[in-house]
């Protein structure tokens, strides 16, 4: 079969090779990117059903914030800016409803009690102008940090959207439609901002479209440029870059084909199967170049090679694939789509491998001299300096790898999990310098929700219900995170202020003053910003808590701080919910983390299975976890010394790093094997010096693969990809020093000082 592929069988291949490329080519170029980012929702139907029905009452929580600073903000300038952006932004298809300074009422004493009248008064201009606005806005304490900053110079601008699940186009239309008015050119002092929930997933679209453009050619040229610098022949490039290639089309057209948009993680299929997709062809290709030069025959040598290798290269695939399969079994559907296909893309790597490098290989001529492998190169000095050190000192070896892992173990104790869309971003990024802005002047970027009920179901128009729903706003504004509150209080209050021509924060304080407050409430009938915090029935109570630019490592333990305070306040009658996508983000990245411990341990059973099936010996499957366990334990130290945060980026590195660093030592072990003959000490130098060739060239090129991660745009990103390409060099020295000395440490003839 081998001989018919290598001669007469080799077109037709080649052709049916490049009409399949072709159609899932077809696929491939028409994967779209995701704009809601619900990929990395978890399917926690819990969470879904009481975030659900939260947004059925009282509408989107994920209000986009435009804001406006301005010298004279309470001018007729300012004043007259925000209300001309009102109008236009009230006028963008999709936009349900704008709250801001020039649209917002007051209510006011009147002849029969509290009455609306608007905020601003009309027409925008007149020399008393700012001084009656000043006025306005200073007897209404609830708008500060909402619709007005503290120092009175700047002005938000509260954008709700309507719920469109089906119209993925509406959120980016309404976006790039803000980011136009943010961005046009205007004459004075005036200064736009733009942020919120939506903007930062639009941003995260955005990025992950340019990142695409930017990381898939540059993965290219820097393998192109590796593998020219280790083979220095331009079939060493083309070939495995062929592999690449196809595997990249394929994997793509497979995943296209099935309906997915690319996501915040799917985003690094295209360059992680790049370099995943490179390993079995160079060691391929490696080995052929190495054959002795007594075996001319072109076609003989390939065969060789491929019998040789196609065993080990099938189990280095085989644990690849199921230590990304591991990410399977986590609940976000991002993580387990990245997981799952890019299992896939690592076993049509293989196919291809097997079939289009001896193909690729029968059209080139072999060197006629023996291979670049010189005694004298550093790469040659360097293996036997392993080989001699492992033979000669392997218990220094494993004490120096001991005292680095105690370490590395003392360094995860420091690691935090946190996940934060707007840090997540560079510092230059026009979105995170919105953002900071906007949380610096409002009263902050993000919102926790709570749903107030009572247990009985029923009406929260009581004394008792309002007194602890006062006390509950009292110890939400003592947490520093906390900039403010927004409920029906509000409305209470100013309406209180109506009735008894008062100022300031005040509530009704006796049952009558409290029913005919809600009584005004109820006769507001559908009034937007009235059921936007209560419902027609009086039965569930909205709270909003403005909470200012914090991750979930913060945002998750203030939840539980404010969940045991509520229970005090509210006692058993009443039940309070949290939900919200804020809410909804700092728990699904909590569940990710948890999961991800579950998915590395189905890996690291997996893998060391599938090694066990490959040598059938207990030994050197247990030999083979103390090389592939380290490397990821000195990363984790590394990452709790640097500060790197467990995310959505860097939790998935040890379960992916697992399945690649056992490549290494299965090649290693498979070359041990077949020189155990003649001894311990004597295999592990030849297969050092021999196999170490190989396993540096691959894992040389893994690392520099990833490392092109860094030039992505989102932190997550780049420390998974840095990290990555650490671990792999750390997996590398591993292979080469503490593999070979626990081979010698459990020779059996050690003790009796044979080889």
């Amino acid at each position: 079969m081998i001989q018919a592929l290598l001669t007469t069988a080799r077109i037709p291949y080649l052709v049916v090779l490049a009409l399949a490329t072709a159609v899932f080519g077809h696929f491939a170029i028409r994967v779209p990117v995701e704009q809601s980012n619900a990929s990395m929702n978890s399917l926690g139907e819990e969470q879904s059903a009481v975030y659900d029905a939260f947004r059925n009452r009282f509408g989107s929580d994920e209000d986009l914030v435009l804001s406006v600073t301005h010298p004279h903000l309470l001018g007729a300038d300012g004043i007259g800016l925000v209300d001309a952006l009102t109008e236009r932004v009230e006028g963008i298809e999709g936009v349900r409803r704008v709250d801001s300074l020039s649209n917002a009422v007051e209510l006011v004493p009147g002849v029969s009690g509290a009455e609306e009248q608007a905020l601003v008064s009309r027409p925008i201009a007149g020399a008393d102008f700012e001084t009656h606005t000043r006025r306005a806005v200073q007897r209404n304490p609830e708008l500060s940090g909402y619709l007005v900053s503290a120092d009175l110079t700047t002005a938000a601008l509260m954008i709700e959207l309507e719920l469109r699940p089906s119209d993925d186009e509406q959120r980016p239309r309404i976006l790039r439609a803000l980011r136009a008015i943010v961005d046009e050119p205007r004459a004075g002092p005036a200064e736009l901002h733009l942020t919120g929930i939506d903007a930062q997933k639009f941003e995260v679209t955005r990025l992950l479209a340019r990142d695409q453009s930017v990381l898939i050619p540059a993965s290219a040229l820097v393998l192109a440029a590796a593998l020219a610098l280790f083979f220095r022949r331009v079939s060493g490039v083309l070939i495995p870059l062929s592999v690449t290639g196809v595997t990249l089309v394929w994997t793509l057209g497979c995943y296209g084909a099935s309906g997915y948009a690319l996501n915040t993680m799917t985003s690094l299929l295209a360059p992680v199967l790049m370099v995943l997709s490179v390993s079995t062809s160079v060691h391929l290709y490696e080995n052929w170049l190495s054959r002795p030069r007594a075996d001319q025959d072109a076609n003989r040598a390939i065969a060789s090679t491929l019998r040789e290798l196609r065993r080990p290269c099938f189990f280095t695939s085989l644990t690849t694939a199921l230590g990304m399969l591991s990410l399977v079994v986590s609940d976000t559907p991002a993580v387990r789509l990245f997981g799952a296909f890019t299992a896939l893309g690592v076993m049509i790597s293989l196919g291809v491998s097997l079939t289009l490098v001896p193909v690729g290989l029968s059209f080139v001529s072999r060197p006629d001299s023996a291979p670049r492998r010189a005694r004298g190169t550093r790469l040659e000095a360097f293996l036997q300096f392993a080989a001699r050190s492992s033979v000669q000192h392997p218990l220094a070896i494993l004490g120096v790898a001991s005292l680095l892992t105690g370490l590395g173990f003392a360094g995860i104790a420091r690691i935090q999990q946190n996940t934060d869309l707007v840090h997540f971003l560079k510092r230059d990024e026009p979105l995170f310098q919105d953002s900071m802005f906007i949380d610096r002047q409002l009263a902050g970027i993000h919102t926790l929700e709570f749903v107030l009920s009572r247990r009985d179901g029923g009406s929260l128009a009581s004394l008792d219900a309002v007194t602890r729903l006062a006390r509950f706003r009292e110890a939400l504004l003592a947490h520093p995170e906390v900039g403010g509150v927004q409920s029906v209080l509000s409305l209470l209050s100013a309406i209180q202020r109506a009735e008894t021509n008062g100022e300031g924060w005040q509530l009704p304080r006796d049952p009558p003053a409290l029913l005919n407050a809600f009584d005004l409430l109820e006769a507001a009938g559908d009034d937007a910003l009235v059921r936007r915090l209560i419902d027609p029935e009086f039965r569930h109570a909205r709270v909003r808590a403005q909470i200012h630019a914090i991750g979930s490592a913060v945002a998750a333990p203030l939840e539980d701080r404010i969940l045991d305070e509520a229970r005090a306040i509210f006692g058993s009658d009443y039940a309070l919910a949290v939900t919200g996508a804020f809410h909804q983000m700092t728990r699904d990245s909590n569940r990710l983390v948890e999961k991800q411990l579950e998915s590395f341990s189905l890996a690291f059973v997996l893998v060391i299975l599938a090694v066990g099936a490959m040598f059938r010996s207990l030994r050197l499957m247990a030999v083979s976890v103390i090389p592939n366990v380290i490397p990821i334990v000195w990363t984790g130290g590394l990452m709790g010394y640097c500060g790197i945060e467990l995310s959505t980026g860097t939790t998935m590195i040890a379960a992916v790093v697992l399945g690649l660093a056992v490549d290494d030592t299965i090649h290693y072990l498979t070359r041990f094997r077949r020189e155990r003959s003649q001894g311990v000490r004597a295999a592990v130098w030849a297969t050092t010096t021999g196999t170490g060739r190989a396993l540096v060239i691959s894992s040389s090129v893994l690392v520099i693969g990833f490392w092109v991660g860094a030039l992505g745009s989102f932190k997550p990103t780049i420390y998974f990809s840095l990290l990555t390409g650490t671990t792999m060099i750390s997996a590398l020295l591993c292979d080469l020093l503490v593999l070979p000395a626990s081979l010698v440490l459990w020779d059996p003839a050690r003790r009796e000082g044979t080889a």
